[in-house]
């Protein structure tokens, strides 16, 4: 299911690009939540909530708050979410590909360039819907966490709580992201998160090397393997390092 939001002043260009991402999109209509609206404040007075959006179709001429502002503060919630600008008029500028925009579409492209940009863009949600992660909460908000930049997940008191790479996106909500899941069933459902102790999982993919006990991660921080999970352990980060080198 894909989740676009749209937001321009124009309800009638709007109204165009559905109807260019319906042509563009290899899935059925059904798959396709779109979410309308018409100016940057309205746009960001509704990211708080439990909507998870693939990708963002944005003006870069809005009254009010502008095209540039209402980017950074979407890529703040989203930062993995596909971001496009459009304008009518207004070439992009150094503050515009702060926010990493994927394209930049001019209004005035024909039909069938419209088309064959969004296949291009729509590829690329695809892209990143394949990628394995898990739903986490960060106070009121919704967040979707690379499970590429876990180090670690620790049991919580309802369910469990997200370490990340320092490196990674996620690290801006410093360390509080809850899950719902328990560490069992994060550990079936993601074969690199390994039991290390009772009370955590380990992203193999993450960890440098392991010395009796204690395991060192890419960050530099050390966890100790207690004696029931020692072998395994071992044994999964032995399978680790050879993948990487075949």
């Amino acid at each position: 299911m894909y989740h676009v939001a749209i937001c321009d002043d124009d309800k009638e260009f709007i109204s165009y690009i559905k109807r260019i991402i319906k042509q563009a999109n290899n899935r059925s209509e059904s798959e396709i939540n779109f979410y309308e609206y018409t100016s940057g404040e309205e746009l960001l007075r509704n990211i708080d909530g439990y909507i998870q959006y693939d990708l963002l179709i944005l003006d870069m001429q809005l009254g009010g708050i502008d095209g540039d502002e209402t980017a950074r503060f979407f890529r703040e919630k989203f930062p993995y979410a596909v971001l496009v600008f459009c304008s009518g008029v207004r070439l992009p500028s150094v503050k515009s590909f702060k926010a990493t925009p994927f394209r930049y579409f001019m209004k005035s492209y024909s039909d069938k360039k419209f088309v064959c940009e969004m296949q291009e863009v729509l590829a690329e949600v695809e892209k990143n819907l394949q990628e394995l992660y898990v739903i986490g909460h960060y106070r009121n908000n919704v967040i979707r966490v690379k499970i590429r930049n876990v180090l670690y997940i620790e049991n919580a008191k309802r369910g469990s709580r997200v370490i990340v790479s320092p490196k990674s996106d996620e690290a801006k909500f410093e360390g509080l992201i809850l899950l719902d899941e328990k560490l069992q069933e994060l550990s079936e459902k993601f074969t690199e998160l390994i039991f290390a102790h009772n009370s955590y999982i380990v992203n193999i993919n993450h960890v440098e090397y392991v010395n009796g006990n204690v395991l060192i991660l890419d960050n530099g921080e050390s966890l100790s393997v207690s004696r029931t999970y020692q072998k395994t352990f071992r044994e999964a980060f032995t399978r680790s390092i050879a993948n990487k080198y075949k």
